[in-house]
């Protein structure tokens, strides 16, 4: 299994922490990579950082995004989260969550098929029961 996370907040570092275990290869996307170096925590063969402009589509291929099972959305703000994940769904069959702080929206992007994790209250136990189903 293979998971992409963009961004580099907490969350984005609580996500990774918990997936780092359960997937073959694990890659962070940001703008640029010097927060990730600091994490200390992925020491594995297993996990990549990459940098980039989030906005264009050669940074997201870049980093595998056509090879994804899972995506996960953390962008800094919620518009370009929104913004970023809208531009990864080109499969269908990768499951992609954005992790928002202004949950308003969430139900208008859950009916188009993304999966909403509250930043406030992460809930990683929905990407925990996606990840059981493989």
């Amino acid at each position: 299994m293979r998971a992409l996370i963009i961004g580099s907040s907490v969350a984005a570092r609580q996500i990774g922490e918990s997936l780092i275990e359960k997937v073959d290869e694990l890659v962070f996307l940001d703008f640029d990579s010097y927060k990730f170096h600091s994490w200390g925590l992925f020491k594995g063969d297993n996990a990549s950082f990459q940098s980039g402009d989030l906005e264009k589509m050669s940074t997201l291929l870049d980093a595998g995004l056509e090879e994804l099972d899972i995506l996960i959305v953390d962008a800094g703000d919620d518009a370009l989260s929104l913004f970023v994940a809208q531009k990864c769904k080109i499969s269908l069959s990768t499951a992609i969550f954005i992790v928002l702080d202004d949950m308003s929206v969430a139900d208008i992007y859950e009916s188009s098929g993304f999966i909403i994790l509250d930043s406030h209250n992460l809930g990683l136990d929905k990407i925990i029961k996606y990840l059981e189903k493989f």
